[in-house]
């Protein structure tokens, strides 16, 4: 067997094995969601969260974006979109690494776009401090 042959069935076995010890969601996801939903003030029950694209490009943030639909008594729905920008904060590369490649990005945001609109910085960061302290 070649080398190259032996290292793809190597990285895809890790992949596997990494795969299926899997910690939970992403902490990224779930906090642009919790900034998101805190910033449209709305409960539980009055979102649903429709869709996820993680958006990585080299020498770049890593963009979350998060769509969303807002559900009313009236059974009325609006639908809209939160972005979170999380910078690269990784020195080596590990297997965390192959297991879910957004590790390499700091866990909390920098930046927050809600339907088109930049989050202040200031509004932001309080909103995180919430989220940890509550």
């Amino acid at each position: 067997m070649s080398k190259k042959i032996f290292y793809i069935l190597f990285f895809v076995f890790l992949g596997g094995f990494l795969g299926s010890c899997s910690k939970g969601p992403d902490p990224r996801l779930v906090h642009c969601q919790d900034l998101g939903q805190v910033l449209l003030g709305v409960a539980d029950d009055g979102i649903g969260w429709t869709g996820v694209t993680p958006v990585i490009k080299e020498c770049q943030d890593l963009e979350m974006r998060v769509s969303y639909s807002l559900r009313y008594e009236q059974e009325e729905q609006s639908q809209g979109v939160a972005s979170c920008f999380y910078p690269y904060d990784q020195d080596e590369i590990g297997a965390e690494t192959f297991e879910m490649p957004t590790a390499t990005y700091s866990t909390y945001p920098v930046k927050m776009v809600l339907n088109g609109e930049t989050v202040d910085k200031k509004l932001l960061a309080q909103s995180i401090n919430n989220l940890n302290s509550g």
